[in-house]
């Protein structure tokens, strides 16, 4: 957990933990669990874990979008803080060594504010 931010916990559809940090206002860190990562030739490489450090804002009506990593792991994320919940989706895609192209599904999660 970065300096000054609260952490929301939560889980996806495909029960796998999420976590993200918000700090004034802002998402500054995600950190997720992909179960499905599905590639061209060779199927299902999953689950992969991937975090981000990010600096985000929050809008006025609680949305934020984001996309961040390298195109070999590019992390989609797309959410609604309202009050102690945060509810939305992340989408995974990239490549492997071979150059083959994976993705996830667009996996909708719930995370809820945690305490220090």
């Amino acid at each position: 957990m970065l300096a000054d931010s609260v952490p929301y916990t939560g889980h996806t559809i495909e029960a796998r933990r999420i976590v993200i940090d918000v700090a004034a206002r802002r998402v500054v860190r995600l950190r997720v669990g992909v179960r499905r990562y599905r590639c061209e030739t060779f199927g299902d490489i999953g689950p992969v874990v991937v975090a981000r450090r990010v600096d985000v804002r929050v809008r006025r009506d609680g949305r934020f979008r984001f996309t961040a990593g390298e195109l070999a792991e590019r992390l989609t994320a797309s959410g609604r803080l309202r009050g102690r919940r945060i509810t939305g989706t992340v989408r995974l895609l990239g490549t492997i060594a071979t150059g083959q192209r994976c993705a996830s599904a667009k996996v909708r999660f719930t995370a809820t504010r945690g305490r220090r």
